[in-house]
């Protein structure tokens, strides 16, 4: 092989010197064999977008390849091309996408089911636990977003099993660490084949054809495949290099990171030298000031490829000329782009933990249908967006005149352990601790369980299962127990406190209209009762002349919610709207005087509650928003002290009937009654820090008339006005927020401090 190759490279360097020297080539007889081309794209992460950049120059110089071959992301860009589409097409993809959201598993808040959005992204650490044991994930990344947007870009490839039958016959090579060998893939699905391709080791996970073949990144043992296209039939081989950096020293691998890194690519390495040795004309890219992780230069690499690549103009277009001496080649159509997929039937691979009628459910793909991209992106983001699955991937199987839609599930293990941490200045420390179980007593249920271990602890578990024929009837149980700190005050001063004990059962069935959007009712029982400590029994004897008041009580809820933020901790556009009514037929009253004598009287009016809110977030600018919200609390005449509406503090720490109100400490507006205004503005000054200010406005009263009383007369006693300013910062474990706000009623400032996801 390594003969032949000289020779061509011999036999192309006199074409080569014939034509630099201003002679003309003599006449060819065109019935000759006409030497096919190779086009060889190695890997190099980001580095790899500089092959779109000499893609253009390789048009424009007009070199037709004959093959392709490529690893990693010279798969990805080789592979699009090959089925047709061009430079400039592969421009505008790059420059549309967003790197940072397409490689990371993240998805937009708008695209998770609404009951799961309080639980996404809110822990510090998240591990499966398989065999009762929890485990390491095998990669960080499953690759989701780049799978799906490698399937919705190969759409024109379906019914076409042989990459021999592209516009350019394609290769792309990934490596089996079974068995410690090469896999050239050369037909089936190009989407597998790309994503397996650049399944980086620890950081995208491996791609499982098999029980006996799990494939990772090419660039572990081929970096560089040129073997693929001489073995396609290539006379000449046209190789562009990005690569590692050859110039490593021991000084430059000094942290964890980079040893792994090179020691995973030195085979890779050693084998590109050798296989550069085969390769007639190497457009190298070493690319000096980027590494393979800058994606957000992504334009700028394109851009950097396309300026080495015109280095070698001269050489590309004598190539070009002299082959046209064999007749002008007829460049290949691209395969045509589909619009829509004639779809016969859904099939969905064998599940462990969840019913495939889930699967069926949530996708919504009628049978002998015409299926558009979106419908089926949408289908797939109601389905992924239960967060029962780690990973969701499809393939079109011929079928006569259509095509079956095989549906690839990667379920979620079926037991999941998280934690995170959290502080504030008002409750202090905690560790909360989620563990969730699947298939817990019926089979397509989810169980979770979560507790907050504070000084005032929390705890919480949810029992779910989808039902219906599009599986958007979630049936549900969940309970609440929470232990809260009301201070009293006097004057502004706290003089004491009150510590209530609150707890909620309800059974609730809920219709989710989409992933944001839901309604439900549920049986409710709540128990909730108050303690006041000592300062408050002495300072106001006969309002605190009791131990322990509180009532418990079956009832009705029903309930509706919305949520269209984009990001839960920056959200930066969406609505979020939270309507609660509930009704508590005749509690019974459990009240302790300090005497230690309990009430005879055990049974109370029943009553009712209400609870709207309304936020908005909308652009001003690419960095600047602004957020207005309103909130209104309404009870009926009958009510309960110990469920009153406890009005005060920033949005971070709040638990049950906790009610937001910048200027105020929490729990410092107590009341069955109120409405409150807001408006805000964010400014995103760094990617991970937001500045904001804010004013909030709150009439409070102890009944419906009083309020609509002190509407009508503007009774500055029932006004409350604060506002404040502050930060919130990203770090690596979790949100800081710091909030100093005042009021109108005196002259002190409140510091609000938040660090972490709190419960």
């Amino acid at each position: 092989m390594l003969g032949s190759t000289l020779r061509i490279t011999f036999a192309f360097s006199i074409l080569l010197l014939v034509y630099t020297s201003g002679t003309r080539l003599p006449a060819q007889d065109t019935t000759k064999h006409r030497p096919k081309i190779g086009l060889v794209l190695s890997g190099g992460g980001a580095k790899g977008l500089a092959h779109i950049g000499v893609l253009k120059v390789l048009e424009e110089a007009g070199i037709v390849p004959d093959y392709i071959s490529g690893t990693s992301m010279g798969s990805i860009v080789g592979g699009l091309y090959a089925i047709g589409y061009s430079a400039a097409d592969l421009s505008k993809l790059n420059n549309s996408i967003d790197w940072s959201v397409l490689l990371s598993d993240n998805i937009p808040l708008r695209n998770i089911a609404l009951d799961e959005k309080h639980d996404y992204k809110r822990y510090l650490i998240e591990l499966p636990v398989r065999q009762k044991k929890v485990m390491l994930p095998p990669g960080l990344l499953e690759g989701q977003n780049l799978s799906l947007l490698l399937s919705g870009l190969t759409w024109r490839t379906a019914g076409i099993d042989s990459f021999d039958n592209f516009t350019y016959p394609f290769r792309c090579v990934g490596t089996d660490i079974i068995n410690g060998e090469i896999v050239d893939f050369d037909s089936g699905d190009l989407a597998l084949a790309l994503r397996a391709s650049m399944a980086i080791p620890s950081v995208f996970t491996p791609v499982v054809l098999d029980t006996s073949r799990v494939i990772v990144d090419g660039g572990v043992i081929r970096n560089f495949p040129v073997d693929e296209v001489l073995q396609m039939g290539a006379d000449i081989v046209i190789g562009v290099y990005t690569g590692f950096n050859e110039n490593v020293t021991s000084s430059d691998l000094n942290s964890l990171d980079k040893i792994l890194s090179r020691a995973t690519g030195s085979y890779g390495i050693y084998d590109s030298k050798e296989q550069a040795r085969k390769v007639d004309l190497l457009i190298g890219l070493e690319l000096p000031g980027y590494t393979s992780a800058d994606f957000n230069k992504s334009a700028e690499i394109e851009k950097a490829g396309e300026t080495v690549a015109r280095e070698h103009f001269r050489e590309l277009k004598a190539l070009a000329d002299s082959l046209r001496s064999y007749g002008k080649p007829d460049k290949p159509a691209p395969l045509p782009e589909r619009d829509s997929i004639f779809v016969t039937k859904v099939r969905v691979n064998d599940l462990h933990f969840y019913d495939q009628s889930l699967v069926y459910g949530k996708l919504n793909i009628m049978r002998n249908s015409y299926m558009t991209r979106q419908e089926l992106q949408e289908g797939i983001e109601r389905l992924f967006g239960t967060l029962y699955f780690d990973k969701l991937t499809y393939q079109f199987v011929k079928d006569g005149n259509g095509f079956i839609l095989n549906m690839i599930a990667k379920e979620k293990p079926p037991s999941s352990f998280r934690t995170s941490v959290h502080y504030d200045n008002f409750y202090g420390a905690g560790m909360v601790i989620n563990y969730t179980q699947s298939n817990f007593l019926i089979s397509g249920t989810r169980l979770t369980a979560a507790i907050d271990i504070s000084e005032y602890p929390q705890a919480r578990l949810y029992y779910r299962k989808y039902a219906g024929p599009r599986m958007n009837i979630l049936a549900g149980f969940e309970s609440c127990l929470e232990s809260n700190l009301i201070p009293g005050y006097l004057d502004g001063d706290e003089v004491g406190y009150l510590r209530q004990n609150h707890f909620t059962t309800e059974l609730s069935i809920k219709n989710s209209f989409d992933l944001n959007h839901s309604a439900g009712i549920g049986l409710l029982f709540e128990y909730s009762a108050v303690y006041p400590n000592k300062s408050m029994q002495t300072l106001y004897p006969e309002a605190f002349n009791f131990k322990r008041y509180g009532f418990a009580g079956f009832g009705l809820a029903a309930s509706y919610g919305m949520n269209t933020l984009d990001d839960l901790l920056y959200p930066f556009e969406g609505t979020q709207v939270e309507i609660y009514l509930k009704g508590i037929y005749n509690p019974m009253l459990d009240l302790k005087y300090l005497s230690d004598t309990v009430a005879s009287d055990a049974s109370l009016q029943s009553f009712s509650k209400l609870y709207v809110n309304v936020d908005h977030y909308g652009p001003l600018g690419p960095k600047l928003n602004y957020n207005v919200g309103f909130s209104l609390g309404l009870s009926t005449d009958d009510y309960i002290a110990s469920d009153y509406f406890f009005v005060g503090g920033n949005k971070n720490n709040l638990r049950r009937n906790h009610i937001p109100f910048v200027g105020y400490s929490l729990g410092e507006i107590i009341g069955p009654d109120f409405i409150r205004l807001k408006l805000g503005m964010n400014y995103r000054l760094y990617k991970n820090l937001q500045l904001e200010i804010l004013g909030n406005g709150m009439l409070s009263s102890d009944s419906f008339q009083e309020m609509t009383d002190a509407l009508v007369e503007f009774s500055k006693e029932s006004f409350h006005v604060g506002y404040g300013g502050g930060f919130t910062y990203n770090t690596p474990l979790g949100p800081l927020n710091v909030f100093l706000a005042g009021n109108n009623k005196d002259s002190r400032l409140t510091w609000y401090i938040n660090f972490g996801f709190t419960f």
